[in-house]
């Protein structure tokens, strides 16, 4: 019997999420804040639906792929919200990248309901997801997870089980941290090669062959040599700064001072204020890159 998928978002790895869902035989009813977003998706076999409970409504599983706190909360809770359509028992998998106190008090509310919440945010890039190399980081008892696991197996590579709720978006916060400081490095010797005039391409071949290259620089450093920030987005300046606040705030709440986190936070935020948050994360080369004078 097919499986039925109700999805809350269309965003580019939500999407990369669908595309393999339909690939390995399961129907997914999809709802999207842009409805535009759902029409390549719909030629593939998904059905657009007109709210999130619509999408909620019947299915085997819902999994949640949004923005923020502010966008999961109305999704799952809000007016035409997922959880009033839901099935008692139905498994909830928030792959967002939330804060750790919203999840907890937002699975207290799905579990109340009677389904099973599932803290489970992802790693890798959209052609990953769809390629089914997902890593789920998860956080949920033995019984939710098992209740999904079907799912896990057939869109990703690894589960990773760190514990309770809310331990796979410890993880997931501090990964995403560690990202954001991995790029703000290298925007700073990008930054003084290029005002030094040395030659862009060779810095950029130099650091992919280097013992500092990392997956998150070796995306990141071709478009800050380049200045194309507006191509094959991979993931925000926006975003990244969203998710590195998240982190910030998970450590202040446990009472922790994460100096170099913090310069990095900085950075995203700076270049999400002046203007690059719906760019690639690239573009907080910016910062660094000298402008003309009028």
């Amino acid at each position: 019997m097919t499986q039925t998928i109700g999805f809350l978002g269309a965003g580019r790895m939500a999407a990369a999420m669908i595309k393999r869902l339909l690939t390995q035989g399961y129907a997914v009813q999809v709802w999207n804040r842009s409805p535009d977003k759902l029409e390549p998706l719909v030629l593939l076999g998904a059905r657009a639906c007109a709210t999130p409970a619509d999408a909620a409504q019947g299915a085997d599983t819902v999994i949640s792929f949004m923005a923020d706190d502010r966008a999961a909360e109305a999704v799952w809770l809000g007016e035409n919200g997922a959880l009033a359509a839901m099935t008692k028992g139905t498994p909830a998998m928030e792959c967002s990248t939330l804060s750790h106190a919203f999840v907890i008090e937002l699975a207290k509310k799905i579990e109340a309901a009677g389904c099973r919440y599932i803290d489970t945010p992802v790693t890798g890039v959209p052609a990953d997801v769809e390629a089914g190399n997902t890593i789920f980081l998860v956080g949920a008892s033995s019984d939710a997870l098992e209740s999904a696991r079907a799912i896990m197996n057939a869109t990703g590579k690894r589960i990773v089980h760190f514990g309770p709720i809310g331990s796979g978006t410890v993880y997931k916060l501090m990964h995403n941290l560690l990202g954001a400081v991995h790029i703000a490095a290298a925007a700073e010797l990008v930054g003084v090669a290029k005002r030094a005039g040395l030659d862009g391409d060779l810095v950029a071949e130099t650091f992919a062959n280097g013992a500092n290259a990392s997956p998150t620089g070796l995306i990141t450093v071709p478009g800050m040599v380049s200045g194309n920030h507006h191509e094959g987005i991979h993931f925000t300046t926006g975003l990244r700064a969203k998710d590195a606040s998240y982190a910030m705030k998970l450590a202040t709440e446990m009472g922790i001072t994460l100096p170099v986190g913090q310069a990095a936070s900085a950075v995203f935020d700076d270049a999400t204020a002046r203007g690059y948050g719906d760019l690639a994360q690239s573009a907080v080369i910016e910062l660094y890159t000298p402008k003309p004078k009028p």
